[in-house]
């Protein structure tokens, strides 16, 4: 092995351990921000309790919910862990892929993946983004090594650990299409689709059997948001705002050079632009987090090597990476919202209070969500200790929290937890003689859950 390989076996092995590193302090903080992420453990805790696979919500996520059953009772920060394990091997192979494409800043595009602001913070929780992101990358590095047979085996996997990975099964055919001269036969294509059709049946056959056909469904309790939270959640929420910023500055630098956009027909411009429209499509029906539009990251990254010259790719990098430490936007609410500095802004946008801080970055400002989350729920359960009479709270987002949170807790009898309450299960329990309290911002979703708008006349308030 000559000096050079040695040299860079050397470099990417301590930038995997710098990748490790920087997802360390992050990992003890409960499951995640995310309601999804606790309902993880839950779920992964009556699937080993009963021996039945149970889904954390449809249409189910049995890939990762399966191994994190496996490993139930060891406590949030091994969960945590492997979606940090996931952020290594993307970074990895991210890199073993940009090498191949000949990208010449290899291992900087792989750190802008990992660094990537939504990128990072799902790699510090439980939740199955990275899960996906994973397999979705093991998937291309085949593709673009031409084995066929394993990226269909891989996609799949990336779909049983999130269903919408499979929006990629286009984008990746147009891939393989145009990176093998525009020659794809039926045999590739059958194998191809035969393979990625049986993985996923397989993966989700424990689903299919517990819930039947009907598990490919969902739920949503949130109202569809306004235009300003769609825009912030598909651009800062997913590089940052001084990548945002620095993105504009590079395509509106190369468009008045050029003068217009020239766009061939190759194997990166039709993967990312058949993704891309795929993606917002799916977005826009369901846009609540950032973190749905994760899958055009890795590939946004790889088409904009091949879009810049080498140098305006090395500032996009750069930006992408210091917009995880800086300029951060958040809510300000003392529940739920993220711990800020003294320079931070303040201002309300859609009745909501925010601030903008130019030296916490988004990975903090989650850590710090994810304390105040835990703070509260910790509040509820002390406070519900001592309730000595028939007790039910509406508890929303924060339901499985607190259950797993009051697990290895002495209970007593009075209080009851539940997700949310429809009008004759409140008049039920009324006329029990129950109590019915809400949590923080409980009663509005507990109406529109259930179209119905008397939540604050039936229950009160728990603080």
């Amino acid at each position: 092995m000559n000096t050079y390989k040695l040299q860079e076996y050397f470099k990417l092995l301590l930038l995997t351990l710098l990748v490790l590193l920087s997802r360390l302090p992050f990992l003890n903080a409960g499951y995640g921000v995310e309601e999804d992420s606790w309902g993880i453990a839950v779920a992964a805790y009556h699937t080993q309790l009963y021996g039945i696979m149970e889904a954390s919500r449809l249409p189910g996520h049995p890939v990762n919910e399966f191994i994190y059953s496996i490993f139930w009772g060891y406590g949030p920060w091994l969960f945590n862990f492997f979606s940090a394990v996931c952020s290594i091997i993307c970074f990895v192979l991210f890199y073993l892929i940009a090498k191949k494409l000949n990208i010449k800043y290899s291992f900087l595009a792989a750190l802008a993946l990992v660094f990537t602001p939504v990128v990072y913070i799902n790699s510090t929780c439980t939740i199955d983004y990275l899960w996906a992101l994973m397999f979705v990358i093991i998937s291309f590095y085949t593709l673009v090594n031409k084995n066929l047979f394993l990226s269909a085996v891989f996609l799949a996997l990336a779909v049983g650990c999130r269903i919408n990975s499979a929006v990629l099964y286009i984008p990746f055919l147009c891939w393989f299409y145009f990176d093998n001269n525009r020659q794809v036969s039926i045999k590739q294509f059958l194998v191809f689709s035969t393979v990625f059709g049986i993985v996923i049946l397989l993966c989700f056959l424990p689903i299919i059997y517990v819930y039947g056909w009907q598990f490919f469904s969902y739920s949503d309790q949130f109202p569809y948001p306004n235009w300003a939270k769609i825009i912030y959640k598909a651009t800062i929420g997913v590089i940052g705002l001084p990548a945002l910023f620095m993105l504009i500055a590079l395509l509106s630098k190369k468009i008045f050079k050029d003068g217009k956009m020239s766009f061939k027909i190759n194997a990166i411009n039709m993967l990312f632009f058949s993704l891309m429209i795929l993606q917002i499509g799916a977005y826009l029906m369901l846009p609540q987090k950032s973190a749905y539009l994760m899958l055009l990251v890795p590939f946004g990254i790889l088409w904009l090597a091949h879009f810049f010259d080498p140098k305006s790719f090395l500032w996009l990098c750069v930006s992408i990476i210091f917009s995880s430490f800086f300029m951060s936007i958040n809510l300000t609410d003392s529940y739920r919202g993220a711990q800020y500095s003294n320079l931070a802004i303040k201002g309300t946008i859609a009745g909501q209070e925010i601030f903008l801080d130019p030296i916490t970055g988004p990975v903090v400002n989650d850590y710090t969500k994810r304390i105040n989350k835990l703070n509260y729920t910790l509040q509820v359960i002390k406070a519900a200790d001592k309730i000595k009479y028939p007790t039910i709270v509406i508890c929303g987002w924060w339901f499985n929290q607190l259950l797993i949170q009051q697990m290895d807790l002495t209970k007593q009898g009075m209080v009851k937890y539940a997700f949310y309450l429809n009008p004759t299960a409140m008049e039920y329990y009324r006329l029990k003689g129950y109590t019915i309290y809400y949590l923080s911002e409980q009663e509005a979703y507990n109406d529109l859950f259930y179209h119905f708008n008397r939540t604050k006349e039936m229950a009160i308030p728990f603080f």
